[in-house]
């Protein structure tokens, strides 16, 4: 099988390569949509006790947790000003004509309950509950309401968390992350490449192969969020082990190639030695590694099932 792979590969070389680099564009279009996509939660198992009294209690008595909590605190005095309560009534009204908002409570709305306001009574909280129960669509209502809201209302500090806000800012702080994490590891290993191979060309192979594995994965992430919610963590295992098995196969296919070149064979023969040498290593080896990984999908926990789906593609 490698050997006529190999065949095929050395007398359809410009039409691999064409392949491939509509693949990569392909990828590199539609695969970093998937950015806006991830799912920031997934980290019970839906089916467990607690999952369903849970659903339940939402079912059957409207019960959930605000995913966007305000504190509103004052420069002077007290929240029990009349003054101060009249500036949080306008700033929960605001609040409820949002789209997004089901419903909307506060320390002054919900009959001044102590426990809503802080020890100093400086300061007292609002909790939006919002319409929406889809992951995404609430990550990016947590940005929206702390890039909208944080900051000065009427004299009073206004401070934005809660679940929503936390998801917005985890997505965010990943990938940003992630992007200062490979503009400085992939510069650092082409270097390091130039040094072993001391060819230019040679030395691309293996950071192109990493680069297109995370892009080629990048690309099956985001079909798969079309059918089924995927954790934003699967990011983390995309870009490792894309950029790391990418460059260790590839390093391996490469060496190989060249020693056959050196033994006098024309580049047709180099390539079907290669792959019936390095190339099956290679495979074999993903295999493994596929095999290992995939086993995370049989868990309920999509946290745990998103890592596979990211391992098994790359």
């Amino acid at each position: 099988m490698f050997e006529k792979l190999g065949h095929l590969i050395a007398k359809r070389a410009k039409v691999v390569l064409a392949l491939s680099l509509i693949f990569i564009a392909i990828s590199g279009t539609i695969g970093t949509q998937v950015f806006s996509r991830f799912d920031s939660g997934g980290y019970s198992d839906p089916g467990s006790d607690s999952a369903k009294v849970f659903d339940y209690l939402e079912d059957e008595f409207n019960i959930k947790d605000p995913a966007v909590v305000l504190t509103a605190q004052t420069p002077s005095g007290t929240v029990d000003d009349s003054l101060v309560a009249e500036k949080a009534a306008r700033l929960e009204a605001q609040l409820r004509s949002e789209a997004s908002a089901e419903n909307v409570l506060s320390y002054w709305s919900a009959g001044r309950n102590p426990g809503f306001k802080s020890t100093d009574q400086s300061a007292a909280y609002l909790f939006v509950y919002l319409k929406s129960t889809d992951f995404t669509e609430i990550d990016k209502l947590g940005g929206y309401y702390q890039d909208k809201y944080e900051g000065d209302f009427e004299g009073l500090t206004i401070r934005v968390a809660g679940g929503a806000v936390f998801a917005n800012s985890i997505n965010g702080r990943i990938q940003d992350d992630l992007k200062l994490a490979e503009a400085i590891s992939i510069p650092l290993t082409f270097i390091l490449l130039v040094l072993v191979f001391g060819a230019l060309a040679a030395s691309a192979m293996p950071l192109v192969i990493g680069v297109t594995a995370i892009l080629g994965t990048f690309l099956g992430l985001y079909l798969l969020t079309l059918i089924t919610d995927v954790s934003v963590f699967a990011l983390n295992l995309t870009t490792g082990l894309g950029l790391g098995l990418g460059i260790d196969y590839a390093l391996l296919v490469v060496n190989r190639f060249r020693e056959e070149l050196h033994k006098g064979l024309g580049n047709e023969d180099a390539i079907v030695n290669t792959l019936k040498s390095a190339g099956k290593t290679v495979f074999y080896s993903g295999l493994t590694v596929v095999l290992t990984l995939i086993s995370l999908t049989f868990f309920p926990i999509n946290f745990l099932k998103s890592m596979g789906y990211a391992g098994a593609i790359v």
